[in-house]
């Protein structure tokens, strides 16, 4: 069952409580790691520390770097193959998830990370899709994040659309 299609589902925190949450979690990055963001080093170290400090801003959640499941089933989105010319697979892995494990449809955030200069769009129609209420993974939020040496830029997600929201 769909949300749109009247499923109750609570996800514990408003939305500008998940953002500040979030943004409390990015200071600490920064402060703590910044040696990783200002280096060229991979995404996934970035994504693993980013993953550390929302765990502690939700501490009744799973935060986990690229789970590739739903349940036990793999986790595809329907229409990411078109995003790009080489993708081969419907197949996903997100940066950062804060979800609870094998519980359907409890997805709070899902994040992508992005370091400066390389193609977005893939994660933004990632965004799209999973926080897309009729589809099937019902993200709460979902979250952008474009890495650069200086401060990072936020773009925020909601029913399947960008937010007009200030980081």
């Amino acid at each position: 069952m769909s949300l749109s299609e009247g499923a109750n589902v609570s996800y514990d925190y408003p939305d500008d409580e998940i953002r500040e949450r979030a943004r409390i979690a990015l200071g600490v990055l920064q402060k703590n790691d910044s040696f990783l963001l200002e280096n060229e080093v991979n995404e996934r170290a970035i994504a693993h520390k980013f993953a550390e400090y929302l765990q502690k801003q939700f501490p009744d959640w799973n935060v986990d770097c690229e789970y590739n499941r739903m349940g036990t089933e793999l986790k595809e989105l329907e229409g990411i193959r078109e995003c790009n010319g080489h993708r081969q697979t419907s197949r996903v892995f997100p940066d950062i998830i804060v979800h609870q494990r094998n519980q359907e449809k409890r997805n709070l955030l899902v994040i992508e990370l992005k370091k400066n200069g390389l193609d977005p769009r893939c994660d933004i129609k990632k965004l799209q899709l999973f926080t897309n209420m009729d589809g099937s993974y019902c993200y709460f939020l979902g979250l952008f994040i474009q890495f650069d040496k200086s401060q990072p830029k936020l773009r925020w997600f909601k029913d399947g659309k960008q937010m007009d929201c200030e980081n």
